[in-house]
């Protein structure tokens, strides 16, 4: 039931929004409909169907857009969702017909997952329903699932590791073991980011798990199945350019995006947003790059990340008070509901708030209570709350969201273990004696 509610809310959303005049396009119209990711994950797919090999696809855009690395190598990608969307469009062509109920379907297993894990964890029906029902009607995840982004098949694999990992502590069963490294691997190979889950879970061994040969073979074998998923995209990298790009060459750029003098300038007490120029940034690249002395064999992206990493950590190094007021500033604007900041429109910020009152603050609480008794499962959803939060506050922060949804999917485990508990608590109070 949960999974049909969660595809069914990403279908309807997506049938409304667009209608027919946007899901009916095809070929050509279809690729210019879209903008900014979306636009180059489609591009990606592209020049993998046409053969151009991992490439950001320089055909001519209606709008005459310019695009950044048009005709060079896409390594500022993740690649696993690039080879998704060229899969389905092979079959289906460059249209709706299979990418948007596909990504709908992933979402809806989302939605399942984050019940049974919850019921996995707290033990509670009530609690595991309506965390799953939370997890179906996210907005970011909803809204995305119809758009040529990877949210909900990055956030399935990242339900599945981790539903995968709390089965095999309890059966202590290999096969569970091997799923969950292939969950990880895929994970990290849709966005890098999910290399949380495997320091999360290796927290928790330490902390939690006992010391036996047979728990610390199941979590090597998680690891090594991890690294031989992941591995021959890095093998791939480093024959074609002699350089080492584990996953993808973006977190330079990310680094630096949010960690620099025209961000810094602003008011602690201002919500967080970076995602406008920063000539600064843009005058110290060119200067660097003057001066470098580049392999021409390494592509643009890597090249640009690498020198936008030099300058953050540059700019992290001088100015140690200015970044620690960025990651206080990141910190406390991703508390919100929303950034104000952002461009979200009114009956968008009214959604994103309701849900964010139904969760945040109640998961929060949560969290601190339920951690209070140190279980094996609530520890690694603690830990991965903890360790996005961290993430999130020390590199970047967009306003549209997608950074906090693996937090809000664990928080609303927790906010509606909390809510089952005084619903309970009032249930038996009302009880005759």
């Amino acid at each position: 039931m949960l999974v049909i509610l969660g595809f069914g809310l990403r279908i309807g959303y997506g049938i409304v929004r667009y209608r027919n005049a946007l899901t009916n396009l095809s070929g050509r119209a279809f690729i210019n409909a879209w903008d900014a990711d979306a636009l180059y994950h489609v591009l990606i797919a592209g020049a993998l169907l046409s053969g151009k090999g991992y490439i950001v696809d320089e055909t001519p855009l209606a709008s005459g857009r310019n695009i950044r690395y048009a005709g060079q190598e896409a390594l500022f990608k993740a690649p696993l969702y690039e080879f998704f969307l060229a899969g389905t469009f092979a079959i289906s062509g460059f249209s709706f017909k299979l990418f948007f109920p596909l990504q709908a379907l992933f979402g809806g297993l989302l939605t399942g997952l984050m019940g049974l894990i919850t019921l996995h964890v707290f033990r509670r029906p009530g609690a595991a329903w309506f965390a799953g029902v939370a997890a179906g009607a996210h907005p970011i995840l909803v809204n995305s699932a119809s758009q040529p982004y990877n949210e909900d098949l990055f956030f399935f694999f990242f339900a599945a590791a981790i539903w995968a990992f709390l089965i095999w502590f309890q059966t202590q069963r290999m096969r569970w073991a091997i799923l969950c490294g292939a969950m990880i691997g895929l994970c990290m190979l849709t966005r890098e980011s999910g290399v949380l889950l495997l320091v999360a879970m290796g927290a928790v061994m330490l902390i939690e798990a006992p010391r036996t040969l047979r728990t610390w073979t199941g979590y090597g074998i998680i690891a090594i199945i991890t690294v031989c998923v992941v591995v021959p995209w890095t093998i791939r990298n480093y024959v074609r350019f002699g350089i080492l790009v584990p996953v993808a060459s973006i977190v330079g750029e990310d680094f630096v995006e949010g960690n620099n003098l025209c961000v810094a300038s602003e008011s602690v007490f201002i919500p967080y947003w970076a995602e406008g120029p920063c000539p600064w940034v843009d005058e110290q690249r060119r200067a660097l790059h003057e001066v470098e002395t580049a392999d021409a064999r390494v592509p643009a992206a890597v090249r640009r990340d690498r020198l936008s990493r030099r300058l953050a950590v540059q700019f992290v190094s001088d100015h140690p008070a200015a970044y620690a007021k960025l990651t206080f500033r990141r910190f406390w604007t991703t508390l919100l509901p929303y950034d104000p900041r952002g461009s979200q429109r009114l009956h968008e910020r009214i959604v994103l708030f309701l849900y964010w009152l139904l969760v945040f603050p109640a998961g929060l609480v949560g969290m601190v209570v339920a951690l209070k008794r140190i279980e094996f499962g609530r520890l690694l959803l603690g830990l991965l709350v903890i360790l996005n939060l961290l993430s999130i506050a020390a590199v970047l922060y967009w306003s549209d969201l997608r950074f906090r949804v693996g937090i809000d999917l664990l928080l609303g485990c927790f906010a509606w273990w909390g809510y089952a508990k005084i619903f309970r608590r009032r249930h038996q109070e009302q009880q005759p004696d």
